[in-house]
């Protein structure tokens, strides 16, 4: 049975034991709350100690970044600097190749100018001694240097003369080759020749098998007989027989030799002008002319005469009547390219 009086004397002591222990617990809580408070003044020294050291480092990088941060600085500006040199540079290249390259320019023109102003002057000559004379070889060989001169050029406006060229080249290259220049060297050689042709009058001089030859009268015979002897010796030689086969070789006197001679240059003279005129039937006609005289006239045994002969023969059969090609389209293209290249 519990006591509820409150004068009994063990509330006091109930009272006293609530005290202690609330004490006790204040206490304990209080110790608690200690320890806590160092612990977290601990944390709190040892984060600031961290921060401090961290704000340290920080500064110190920060410090480090602004040296390499001035030094990439002073590195930019020493890169613009040497970027605007080297654009300075560059646009005084390009300055400097634009008038090289105008240059070059005036010069390859020039040199064109050059080049179509040589093939104009070697093409007219060539088209005048293909015109004039008939020198195919002479047109050839023109046609030739000029087609390796322009493999040399690879110009645009050049293209239409390598074709004229070229077209006429092989046009020239299908005309039947003769030589001009050799034949009528032939023919100066036949004219001097015939002063030294002999006639038939001068080496067909028989003498009559039936004539004895004069009997020798001897120096001890009688005045008369030696008399006779030198009269019939003197006979003799002023008559003698001659066998010829034209008799109409004769009646030459010197004069006439001298004008069949004549003839004969002239006729050959002729065939070397029908030669360069290109007239086939005159000059086949004034070389049998020629070779009739001499075969008529002159004495075809002797060595002169058939060499004569012989050198005649090789002018026969040349094909004169072959027309010949201009070089028209070759002059017309190397004009229009002289058009073009002034432009």
């Amino acid at each position: 049975m519990t006591d509820t009086n409150p004068d009994s004397p063990t509330r006091p002591a109930a009272r006293t034991a609530t005290a202690s222990i609330a004490l006790l617990l204040a206490l304990g809580a209080l110790g608690v709350s200690g320890w806590q408070w160092y612990q977290t003044r601990q944390v709190l020294t040892a984060t600031q100690t961290e921060l401090a050291r961290r704000l340290a480092e920080t500064g110190g990088a920060s410090k480090e970044m602004r040296v390499l941060t001035q030094e990439a600085l002073a590195a930019a500006r020493a890169t613009d600097a040497k970027l605007s040199l080297l654009e300075a540079r560059v646009n005084e290249s390009a300055g400097q190749y634009a008038t090289l390259n105008g240059m070059y320019q005036e010069l390859t023109k020039n040199r064109t100018d050059w080049l179509l102003a040589e093939i104009e002057h070697s093409l007219a000559i060539a088209s005048q001694q293909l015109q004039l004379a008939g020198n195919v070889s002479a047109a050839l060989s023109a046609l030739e240097m000029i087609d390796s001169r322009l493999a040399t050029f690879d110009r645009p406006q050049l293209i239409g003369l390598k074709k004229a060229v070229a077209k006429d080249l092989q046009t020239l290259k299908a005309v039947p080759y003769f030589d001009v220049v050799g034949m009528t060297v032939k023919i100066e050689r036949l004219m001097l020749a015939v002063d030294g042709l002999p006639l038939v009058v001068d080496h067909h001089r028989l003498a009559d098998p039936a004539r004895q030859p004069a009997t020798v009268v001897p120096a001890t015979a009688p005045w008369w007989e030696r008399l006779a002897g030198d009269v019939s010796r003197s006979l003799g030689e002023l008559v003698h027989i001659r066998r010829m086969d034209k008799p109409e070789a004769l009646l030459l006197s010197p004069e006439q030799a001298f004008f069949l001679r004549e003839n004969l240059k002239l006729r050959l003279l002729d065939a070397r002008i029908a030669l360069i005129q290109r007239e086939g039937s005159t000059f086949a006609a004034d070389i049998d002319a020629a070779e009739r005289y001499v075969s008529r006239y002159y004495d075809r045994d002797a060595p002169a005469t058939r060499q004569w002969l012989a050198l005649l023969s090789e002018l026969k059969g040349v094909p004169l009547d072959v027309t010949l090609p201009d070089l028209s389209a070759s002059l017309k293209a190397v004009r229009e390219a002289q058009g073009t290249a002034g432009e």
